[in-house]
């Protein structure tokens, strides 16, 4: 969750005074660890593209879970205040953020207005993201928006939090029931999504029952069922969420959870049910002083952090296009040191507003309550509240769930070892599971122009290739009608660029249009990430084009190589584009 601190206050049942009490609020340093581990993955992800951390470590479904629970505190708290309290929480970090990324885009060439229906009315949802806002034309502005939706799903959640918790506390498992419902129904077109928020409702109906699951966890539904039925309800979501991800790999060939939102709700609700059924004590944190600042350093910065790393990662990624260490394990360090330096600065300029927003005294380091010496407890879970209608088993409570209970190990380890089987599998570790695409599935796929993308061009010779790096315009160079938006480059030469998120295919159609003579002869290749995935044979000019489909996965960069022998050549990649399957 990315939004305010964890309060411990308990739920008014009945014959209580439902009015928030005073006094200090205690934070649940569990919740905090899971949180910032949670944050750390999202920009680990977003930095690399590893699609395996998404079935490995379901981050944004635990977010959410967290988020309701605060949300659910709050609305106990303050009531209906309450939604006004998490805008304000929520929209000051993101309008700095605009407040820096509009106008860079305006003053680049952002000219045309917006396609979607209100043109340029669309930066409205700059100001109020009921909507993911826009962004222009140039092919770095996606990493201002890319990472906005999370805030959009957040805004709706917190919007229809007092219908959805009034709903929960009267029918609770009923309310849970019709929320995981939700995308099966829209699986089988029982629900149809559309319309101008088409994208909005679909988040929604994605992760609402992982919010729900929040507002359990604050009542302490999830402390009071026995831990047989709990286990063996966990270990069915997480069966069927791992067979629904692997179906869905099957005939998609990605096994991206964010592109799979039935698969997507039921593993994320046996990884969330999991960590929301342990409280255990965390006196050990206190302890280790780096550790423990940086969870609270990570916490009260979540937003800033959450809304600048994208934009960080694309300046890491060209400023370290020419820095290619000979190790792979050299090359990730490099490229998160450089990620995280970059949002440090970011979180040192404007982090200060989410003190503003939560009426806290602006400070460049925020200060944090907890005492490296104090015993840090959790908070204990508030009791259910006796305006349910449906009763949960009425057997004793104990005060702490600890993994040591045969149903515990036996839940943690199932879905442990599907976690664990999913991500070997995502990284073709485990033989013997397809994931080519079928022709009988359908597929949308999306074009990313080489010509609309920003390439750099080094000429491999040169004694220090980075001094001879010759940006290119991101206008296309048409040959003729016949190699259409064709980049053309000399041979030899190493064009760099780097591929939009989530694109899985390379696609170009290649040819020598020129030599210094007709000795001359040239190979093409394309290396990700330094490793060559393709290369031709020797080609002259006047040999027949041909056309190449490259697997890019998960690539960081592209270099695509010509390389000659005896003179020089220019060389075509004709309608070089990168897919994105969806």
């Amino acid at each position: 969750m990315l939004l305010g601190r964890r309060a411990a206050s308990a739920s008014p049942s009945a014959g209580q005074d439902p009015r928030p009490r005073s006094g200090p609020r205690n934070r649940d340093r569990y919740l905090d660890l899971w949180r910032a581990a949670a944050l750390v993955r999202v920009v680990v992800y977003h930095v690399f593209g590893w699609v395996w951390l998404t079935v490995l470590f379901p981050a944004m479904g635990l977010m959410f879970a967290l988020a309701g629970s605060l949300m659910a505190s709050s609305l106990d708290r303050s009531g209906p205040k309450a939604i006004a309290r998490r805008l304000r929480r929520l929209l000051p970090p993101l309008w700095a953020f605009a407040a820096v990324a509009v106008p860079l885009m305006l003053f680049t060439g952002w000219g045309a207005a917006p396609t979607a229906h209100l043109g340029w009315g669309e930066l409205l949802w700059w100001i109020f993201p009921a909507r993911t806002p826009p962004t222009g034309s140039q092919s770095w502005a996606w990493a201002f928006n890319a990472v906005l939706w999370y805030i959009v799903t957040y805004l709706w959640l917190v919007l229809l939090s007092p219908a959805l918790l009034a709903a929960f506390r009267r029918w609770p498992w009923r309310t849970l029931a019709v929320a995981v419902a939700v995308p099966v129904a829209s699986l089988f077109g029982v629900v149809q999504i559309g319309g101008y928020f088409n994208e909005q409702a679909t988040n929604v109906g994605t992760y609402v029952a992982c919010w729900l699951l929040g507002f359990a966890h604050h009542d302490g539904l999830l402390k009071r069922l026995p831990a047989r039925r709990y286990a063996i309800a966990v270990a069915a979501f997480a069966l069927a969420g791992a067979a629904w991800v692997l179906a869905a790999a099957w005939s998609s060939g990605s096994f991206d959870l964010n592109r799979i939102p039935g698969g997507n709700t039921f593993w994320s609700i046996a990884f969330v049910a999991t960590v929301l059924r342990f409280r255990p004590r965390l006196d050990w944190l206190a302890q280790i002083r780096p550790l423990n600042r940086t969870v609270e350093l990570l916490n009260a910065r979540a937003v800033t952090i959450y809304l600048w790393h994208m934009p960080a990662g694309l300046l890491a990624a060209i400023g370290l296009s020419s820095m290619v260490l000979s190790d792979w394990a050299g090359n990730v360090v490099l490229r998160l040191t450089v990620v995280w330096l970059l949002t440090a600065v970011a979180v040192a300029l404007l982090g200060w507003v989410e003190d503003l927003a939560a009426r806290r005294s602006p400070t460049l380091i925020p200060r944090t309550g907890t005492s490296p010496k104090a015993t840090v407890r959790p908070v204990e879970a508030p009791s259910t509240l006796t305006t349910s209608t449906e009763s949960t088993p009425a057997l004793p409570v104990p005060r702490r769930i600890g993994p040591g209970d045969r149903w515990h190990r036996g839940m943690v380890a199932t879905v442990a070892t599907l976690a664990a089987c999913l991500a070997f599998t995502a990284l073709n570790v485990l033989p013997g599971t397809p994931t080519q695409s079928q022709d009988r599935h359908p597929r949308h796929e999306t074009m990313h122009y080489l010509s609309d993308l920003l390439l750099v061009l080094e000429d491999p010779s040169a004694p220090e290739p980075a001094a001879q790096s010759i940006p290119l315009p991101p206008t296309p160079t048409n040959v003729d009608d016949a190699r259409p938006r064709g980049v053309v480059t000399p041979a030899p030469s190493r064009l760099r660029v780097h591929p939009p998120p989530g694109c899985e295919r390379l696609r170009a159609v290649i040819e020598v249009v020129d030599t210094d003579n007709d000795g001359v002869q040239v190979t093409f290749a394309v290396r990700t990430d330094g490793v060559t995935v393709y290369e031709s044979s020797a080609r002259s000019r006047g040999d027949l084009a041909e056309e190449i489909d490259v697997d890019v996965t998960e690539a960081t960069f592209v270099d695509l190589v010509a390389t000659s022998s005896a003179g020089r050549a220019s060389t075509i990649w004709a309608d070089g584009r990168f897919v994105c399957i969806s």
